[in-house]
Order: C-alpha cells, then structure tokens, then sequence
C-alpha cells in the first residue's frame, strides 16, 4: 500500500482489490471500522517486537497443518 494515510472505506476498498476479494459496498463500513480501531496497535506491536530485544523470542507454541503432520512433514 503506497499511502499509508489512506484510511477507512477507501482502504478497505483498496486491500479487496489487491487480495482480489468480493467486498459488497455495505460492508465496506464496517471492515473499515475494524481496521481503522486494530491498524494502530497491531503496527506499534510489530515496531516494539522489532526491537532488538525481542530478536530471539520466539512462540511457545507451534502451531501444524493436521494434513502435514499426517505425511510426517513439517
């Protein structure tokens, strides 16, 4: 996304575009709402966990694909 501003229906519209998703018009609000509440803390989380404090922390768990762990992959 080249304008980080861009904020609300616009948004929301644009990203449908991009993924490719059907978004009917009436629901652009409400997408936008969600997105414009989350946006700025989900990107001040990923900044602070950026940090080189947090380089080495990794999850405590590890999440698999049912399918992969059938084949013995993963």
């Amino acid at each position: 996304m080249s304008d980080q501003r861009t904020k609300g229906a616009a948004r929301v519209r644009m990203l449908a575009a991009y993924a490719a998703l059907p978004l009917p018009t009436e629901r652009e609000s409400v997408v936008a709402a969600t997105l414009d509440a989350w946006l700025p803390d989900a990107n001040a989380l990923s900044e602070k966990m950026s940090a080189e404090e947090y380089r080495d922390l990794v999850p405590i768990t590890v999440l698999g694909h049912p399918e992969a762990e059938d084949h013995g992959e993963h």
